[in-house]
């Protein structure tokens, strides 16, 4: 098989249209395909841009008729959080009204209509995509190859990684191995800063853990390895990660995935690992990587629109 792997798209179905174009796709009775090839998205479909409806169709339709793989992303996750509702208390959400989540998840719920079929329809949907993905020789996930996290997952997933009925519910249960594990797989690697050093995000919350280029050999210190902003990392100590903080990535295939927001132009920066995340949502690049059964990534084949 030959698969293009895709990046978070986030509602901005025009710009996947163009990179579905540029990619050799075409537009057949209502969907889009390609006579040798499969689009895979690594999730984060939903949220932010004006096209949300849309862009899930697209997928969806691709998926339904054999020209796509779509696994879950954090937003999706999230969207069903949203939607369904704690069996033992059912006037709570699985994930709370906050207004900070409410403003994430606007432009999907003003799209659907809140509470409407459609939204029920499109969050159904979301419960069918695996957390993962993987063949001979190649691995898809949306934040982390996580190994220790996916076997935890096992007894939650189905033959196909998507989440089973009990699955669903725990991954939203705080403290419970599921949710640990999903948040590791879909949001990324998380670490605690060292003693008496904290940081302010962008909503003004302190900050005493940060997520961490878990796919960068050279991100061996707290300046290097945080996923912050500039002004942040200015503030960090370069000293070195903790053994226990570094994920080794076993390199036994490549590892394709997005999530991280990353800036700049798209480009390889390891053979067996490559985020494809360049952050489509704030005016970057819609981003894909042509795979076509190479054990070592080649930077020759990354695709991307603006």
């Amino acid at each position: 098989m030959r698969f293009d792997i895709v990046a978070d798209i986030h509602g901005h179905a025009s710009k996947l249209t163009a990179l579905l174009s540029k990619l050799g796709y075409k537009l057949k009775n209502g969907t889009w395909q390609h006579q040798d090839r499969t689009l895979i998205s690594v999730g984060d479909l939903i949220d932010r841009g004006p096209e949300q409806i849309e862009t899930v169709r697209i997928l969806r339709r691709m998926r339904d008729e054999g020209f796509a793989l779509v696994t879950m992303g954090n937003h999706e996750h999230n969207a069903i959080g949203w939607f369904l509702t704690d069996p033992d208390v059912p006037s709570r959400p699985l994930r709370a009204h906050s207004a900070k989540n409410r403003a994430q998840h606007r432009a999907f719920l003003e799209a659907v209509g809140e509470g409407s079929p459609l939204h029920k329809e499109l969050v159904d949907w979301f419960t069918t995509l695996p957390l993962w993905w993987e063949t001979d020789g190649l691995r898809i996930i949306h934040a982390c190859w996580h190994s220790r996290e996916i076997a935890v997952m096992r007894d939650f997933v189905r033959d196909d990684a998507s989440l089973t009925h009990d699955g669903i519910y725990a991954s939203f249960a705080k403290g419970h191995p599921a949710h640990n594990a999903v948040e590791i797989l879909l949001k990324g690697l998380e670490i605690a800063l060292p003693p008496g050093v904290s940081f302010f995000d962008k909503d003004g919350h302190e900050r005493t853990n940060t997520r961490i280029r878990w796919w960068d050999d050279a991100a061996t210190t707290y300046k290097t390895a945080a996923l912050v902003d500039p002004e942040t990392t200015a503030l960090l100590p370069d000293i070195e990660l903790g053994p226990t903080d570094r994920l080794a990535y076993d390199h036994s295939a490549p590892v394709l995935f997005g999530h991280y927001w990353l800036q700049g132009e798209p480009i390889l920066t390891d053979r067996r690992r490559l985020c494809l995340d360049y952050s489509v949502a704030k005016g970057g690049h819609l981003a894909a990587y042509q795979w076509d059964g190479e054990t070592e990534l080649d930077p020759s084949k990354l695709v991307y629109v603006s």
